[in-house]
């Protein structure tokens, strides 16, 4: 109960930084469902299974230029894997901020660890239902012509 009463003497006192929280939280839970919305409907349906080459579009860049970018990708990509970590334990969408910064950062297995996230079942039901509203195929994880396993 003590620890209840301080922390709403703390927030009665400090209105401007709770307001400031407040405001950002609200911003990031549109932001990031705007952001996972686009990225979820825009990428291709055969995302999962062609292959990867991250860096090849950045090529044509001034290296100073292709590391600034490729830095500040990653950058954002940790900031919505931690925001997205905490916003599966308070009210906001988690689980978007969570696939938007894996798809941003690089590191080894991360098409695995995307294609683990999305091919579970509720999930891969919204990003279609998603992708179906915005006139796009559903997500595919087998080459056409094959049979599932």
């Amino acid at each position: 109960m003590e620890l209840l009463t301080g922390l709403i003497d703390w927030l009665e006192h400090h209105l401007a930084a709770t307001a400031t929280v407040a405001i950002l939280s609200v911003v990031l839970s549109i932001g990031s469902l705007w952001a996972g919305y686009r990225y979820l409907v825009s990428i291709p349906p055969d995302y999962f299974i062609k292959p990867h080459k991250p860096w090849e579009q950045w090529r044509q860049f001034h290296p100073a230029l292709r590391w600034t970018l490729l830095i500040t990708k990653n950058l954002l990509g940790a900031i919505l894997i931690a925001i997205g970590m905490i916003m599966l334990f308070t009210p906001g969408q988690g689980i978007l901020a969570l696939i938007l910064g894996i798809a941003l950062i690089d590191f080894p297995g991360k098409r695995g660890l995307e294609r683990y996230i999305v091919q579970r079942k509720k999930v891969l039901r919204v990003v279609n239902k998603m992708r179906a509203r915005a006139g796009q195929p559903p997500l595919s994880f087998q080459p056409q012509g094959s049979v599932p396993q």
